[in-house]
């Protein structure tokens, strides 16, 4: 049993990594930095090339490991969003917040690849071009466990999983990383609902929590 469940994490792993290196986003960037050359802007010409070189070399380096320290994740994170941000013609900010009671973020370890499909979908099918999109990312330290919960203030999951746009790609990628959370933790461990105040629908809501683990 224990064996069957290492070979299904390790697929999962590998369809994350699959899903990950999604082919539009890749010829979206290429596409907006020949954009950029074209336009003569080399400083912002210059400065895509460095983040996309980066994210590249970092999930190609990652799916390498089961493991990487949640400093990792984090900066794997701002850089993915960054070039989102300068490359989607939706205008949105994001925000980090960490609590984790004196412990080094270097010191905690996270699944590789686990938290970009969940920004990936607010950005591409949440997210409206007339309104500025936030997202806000959280860590914190509750009974053993590191929760995250990641706010959008988008058009809310249900609405944009009617999208014909949102049935492919992202649909599957979701579900892979909620079927890795459940599996390195329980049933219960995952939830994502959109955020609805006075009846009206304000964004989506997505957390889950994994058994605390460091490299100490």
């Amino acid at each position: 049993n224990n064996l069957k469940l290492e070979n299904h994490l390790l697929s999962l792993e590998q369809k994350a990594l699959q899903l990950q290196m999604n082919p539009h986003f890749i010829f979206n960037v290429l596409n907006g930095i020949k954009a950029l050359g074209n336009s003569g802007k080399t400083e912002e010409l210059n400065t895509a090339i460095s983040q996309f070189s980066f994210l590249l070399r970092s999930i190609l380096n990652n799916s390498r490991k089961e493991e990487i320290s949640l400093k990792e994740e984090i900066k794997s994170l701002k850089n993915y969003l960054e070039l989102e941000q300068s490359m989607s013609s939706k205008k949105f900010e994001y925000s980090f917040t960490i609590s984790l009671n004196n412990i080094d973020v270097d010191e905690i370890l996270i699944p590789t690849m686990l938290i970009q499909p969940f920004l990936e979908n607010a950005i591409k099918h949440g997210f409206e071009i007339h309104k500025n999109g936030k997202i806000s990312i959280s860590f914190d330290l509750k009974k053993h466990y590191l929760h995250c919960v990641i706010l959008d203030n988008g058009i809310g999951i249900h609405q944009s999983k009617k999208r014909k746009e949102n049935l492919n790609h992202n649909s599957v990628a979701l579900k892979v990383s909620k079927e890795r959370i459940e599996n390195i933790a329980n049933k219960h461990s995952f939830s994502i609902d959109e955020i609805i105040e006075d009846s009206i629908i304000k964004g989506t809501k997505v957390w889950f929590k994994i058994p605390l683990k460091t490299d100490y």
